[in-house]
């Protein structure tokens, strides 16, 4: 479910490369929307989730040749154990000398909204002393494990002193986002085509209305309220708002309301979602080319152990 092959991995790097896009270091692309800071047109940054061996033998050298930056999100307890698969600590620090970046994601890499706060606490708190042994600091930047948060889990992560967290649902990093809820477009074997890549580069943030232009803040769906209702508040009206399509991970598309002279949207699945991790997403045809594109993600209590 996270494998990427090496010829769409190089097809990747050459659309990157050939189509002049700004590959961006992640802290520094962190950095500069954090502090309202404009960045080039065509921005994009990279990050790779778990440090298995594959990616320092075939990975990494692709993006190196290419010049361009790279985040791996690295969880403790399997750089402990090191083995055929994953890297160990000696190959971690081999990549960090190479310019790779290193991100914290945890130390046992566990369903943390399962487990609970203080079970995330105290596995966060291994890792930093884990990073800190061997790689001489602690990762400023956060990625969950499977992409699951909760409201509960992004404010234990702020509060432990990071400087942002990132999910894993399809959207853009735009004004107005969640700082410790970043998107990310996943690129795998089964979505990584190279169709799938110029429809995701060509995706442009909706102008959300602030920090609290999206609902539900918290992505835990309970039984009561299953299904979710996903409700947008847009900064500005957007023309032909009416053509807008959202999607729900169980269902396929949904109906839509617009709403408030086109600033406003919502969204609600028919049937109720499933346990586990689910998606809504919606896109708007941009009147430059290219989609707005906005994704959540949702989770379903309930669901078994990977």
């Amino acid at each position: 479910s996270t494998n990427i092959r090496m010829e769409q991995l190089a097809e990747h790097v050459r659309l990157l490369k050939e189509g002049g896009y700004h590959v961006m270091d992640l802290e520094a692309l962190v950095d500069a929307w954090i502090a309202g800071c404009g960045v080039p047109a065509r921005t994009v940054a990279i990050t790779v989730d778990d440090a298995y061996r594959s990616f320092a033998e075939r990975g990494w050298p692709l993006f190196k040749a290419a010049g361009f930056p790279v985040t791996l999100f690295v969880s403790t307890d399997a750089a402990d154990e090191g083995g055929r698969r994953m890297l160990d600590w000696d190959g971690i620090r081999r990549l960090v000398r190479e310019g790779v970046k290193i991100g914290h994601h945890s130390a046992a890499h566990a369903h943390m909204i399962e487990a609970g706060v203080e079970a995330a606490r105290a596995d966060i708190a291994r890792a930093n002393a884990r990073f800190t042994a061997e790689l001489g600091f602690v990762p400023e930047l956060f990625a969950y494990p499977y992409g699951e948060y909760d409201r509960a889990l992004a404010a234990l992560v702020k509060e432990m002193g990071f400087k942002a967290a990132l999910a894993q649902f399809s959207s853009v990093l735009g004004p107005g986002e969640d700082r410790f809820a970043l998107p990310r477009f996943a690129l795998n074997e089964h979505y990584g085509t190279p169709e799938r890549l110029r429809v995701v580069l060509a995706a442009r943030a909706f102008p959300l209305a602030g920090p609290q232009a999206v609902e539900p803040r918290d992505p835990v769906v309970k039984a009561a309220a299953n299904p979710p209702r996903l409700k947008v508040r847009l900064a500005h009206p957007l023309a032909g708002l009416a053509r807008l399509t959202c999607y729900a991970s169980h269902e396929g598309a949904i109906p839509v309301e617009v709403a408030g002279g086109a600033t406003t949207f919502t969204a609600r699945p028919g049937l109720p979602m499933p346990p586990g991790r689910q998606r809504i997403n919606c896109t708007l045809p941009h009147p430059d080319g290219g989609w707005y594109w906005l994704g959540r993600f949702f989770y379903v209590p309930g669901a078994t152990s990977e």
